[in-house]
């Protein structure tokens, strides 16, 4: 996620378009503090892949049977380099 002043948005307002077009979320800040987003458009069609992904999850989670904290913390530190 990007921050500009509105002065600077107003200065570059295509750009920042252009940005949020390629899936940028671009937030516009005030100087009193109040802010806005522009973010592209929202597209239905991640929502049920969202929703398929979850199901999925959930099954998954069935079978598989509750997690021990040990295994959960080796599943964080795995491939890491201390």
């Amino acid at each position: 996620m990007k921050h500009v002043s509105l002065a600077n948005a107003r200065a570059n307002i295509a750009e920042l378009l252009d940005e949020v077009e390629r899936g940028e979320t671009v937030t516009i800040s005030r100087e009193g503090g109040r802010s806005v987003e522009l973010a592209p458009p929202f597209d239905e069609s991640n929502r049920e892949d969202a929703r398929r992904a979850i199901e999925e999850l959930k099954q998954l989670r069935k079978k598989s049977g509750p997690a021990t904290a040990e295994e959960i913390i080796a599943w964080r530190d795995e491939g890491r380099r201390f």
